[in-house]
């Protein structure tokens, strides 16, 4: 049973999930953003996974991704998802600070389906915990 501390966390992912989705309805012109709030919806997945982790000390009210990241690397069962969320990071990143970065199909596509690798992952995981 997840604590109510992830459970909190757990309840960010999904509005971010639902999030993304409505910007991309409503805001066509501005889909690169849906990517940021993907990896939004990421972080806080993974933060209501890492916070309940036995044997690992995580502050989720941190702010540092090098905490995260440090946590992550900690959990062999994350491997996979890791990768994918440092991909999505990137992007969202890239999204946000580069002026000349042109978002494209293949961009939300691949941010769909890390995402959606990562909640593979962490969800069945999450529920068992």
């Amino acid at each position: 049973m997840m604590s109510e501390n992830a459970a909190d966390y757990h309840a960010l992912f999904l509005t971010n999930v639902a999030l993304a989705t409505e910007m991309e309805k409503q805001f066509p012109a501005h889909r690169g953003w849906t990517c940021v709030v993907r990896f939004y919806a990421a972080l806080h997945l993974m933060n209501a996974y890492l916070i309940d982790k036995q044997n690992l000390r995580f502050d989720p009210e941190s702010t540092e991704h090098k905490a995260r990241n440090h946590a992550m690397a900690q959990c062999p069962e994350l491997r996979d998802a890791r990768e994918k969320y440092s991909w999505l990071k990137n992007l969202s990143e890239s999204v946000r600070y580069d002026v000349a970065y042109e978002y494209a199909d293949e961009d939300r596509a691949d941010s769909i389906a890390w995402l959606a690798k990562i909640v593979a992952i962490v969800e069945p995981k999450l529920k068992k915990a």
